[in-house]
């Protein structure tokens, strides 16, 4: 026949060797198929939406390449958002703990540089401060030079910049802040006297 059985009256023993000859045949053809043309071990094809190839890999690493991007700008705008004088106590800091690496291990109270750090720290409670001299006139902490003429007050008591030529360009907010603080303690000073006085 065509299938490749005998025709004709058959044992049943002959039958199931005939079947069992057909079987490793089979199954030896679909071994020697080529696994590529059956799909074995070949990579995986993503899609998108409309059905266009999308290479993982590379996505993967644009997809890393801009958090580092991003991290990178949050660190660039927290440095920006730093000061000149926040700027210039980093970097004294990283140049003490350089220096520390060379000095002594302990310190006694004749260690000269010790002695100069430790008068040079301002405290905020410092009693004896007002004795002491007065800083070097002409320049701010952070080394720029400071306006040396009078300057209207503000509410923070910042001096004007070096280049400032005297005129205030103010919308008049301090001016009327100042004027109202003034007006509402002389207020309270009368209604104090007009009570003591009755």
């Amino acid at each position: 026949m065509e299938s490749g059985a005998r025709a004709g009256l058959q044992s049943a023993a002959q039958v199931a060797s005939a079947m069992k000859k057909k079987r490793d045949k089979e199954l030896a053809a679909f071994r020697k198929a080529n696994a590529e043309d059956a799909g074995k071990g070949a990579e995986t094809i993503y899609r998108d939406a409309s059905g266009r190839i999308i290479n993982i890999a590379m996505q993967r690493a644009e997809a890393r390449r801009k958090l580092e991007e991003a991290e990178a700008k949050k660190l660039q705008q927290a440095e920006m958002n730093k000061g000149v004088v926040q700027l210039a106590d980093a970097e004294e800091k990283r140049q003490q703990l350089r220096d520390a690496k060379f000095m002594p291990l302990a310190r006694r109270a004749d260690d000269e540089d010790m002695n100069r750090e430790l008068k040079e720290k301002k405290l905020w409670n410092d009693p004896a401060m007002g004795f002491l001299r007065p800083e070097a006139a002409g320049e701010s902490k952070s080394g720029y030079p400071l306006y040396k003429g009078a300057f209207p007050p503000n509410r923070y008591n910042i001096r004007p910049g070096h280049r400032w030529d005297g005129v205030d360009r103010g919308n008049g907010t301090e001016a009327l802040f100042f004027r109202k603080n003034n007006e509402r303690r002389d207020r309270v000073q009368q209604e104090y006297a007009w009570e003591m006085d009755v």
